[in-house]
């Protein structure tokens, strides 16, 4: 969980720098984040929870975490578009550098526990 707490401050920390340098769209840099943020943060949370039980509930959980996460994206997108308008570009770059960063540290986490 400490892994995953540093990358949280990372992110804010590469937040923030995105945000100083294009004030324009601090908006959707946030929204960009927010999402892959409480993604990340449910998923570590219920993988560490199954880990702690029995480590072979962890495919389960992911496995649920998986079709979680399709719905939640699509919801979350959706919700965006019809509640707030916003600049597409630097939204869509914003989401996908979180969510790559946030699923590959996810990977990492799981990885470690297997070991």
């Amino acid at each position: 969980m400490t892994l995953f707490i540093y990358g949280i401050v990372a992110s804010v920390g590469i937040l923030g720098l995105s945000s100083y340098f294009l004030p324009q769209f601090k908006n959707e840099l946030f929204f960009g984040w927010l999402g892959p943020l409480l993604s990340g943060v449910a998923t570590i949370y219920f993988v560490l929870r199954a880990a702690k039980t029995d480590i072979r509930t962890t495919t389960k959980v992911l496995v649920i975490g998986f079709v979680a996460k399709l719905t939640f994206y699509g919801a979350y997108v959706m919700l965006l578009g019809k509640l707030y308008s916003f600049e597409p570009l630097p939204l869509i770059c914003s989401f996908s550098g979180f969510f790559l960063g946030f699923h590959a540290l996810e990977a990492v986490i799981i990885n470690n526990l297997s070991k």
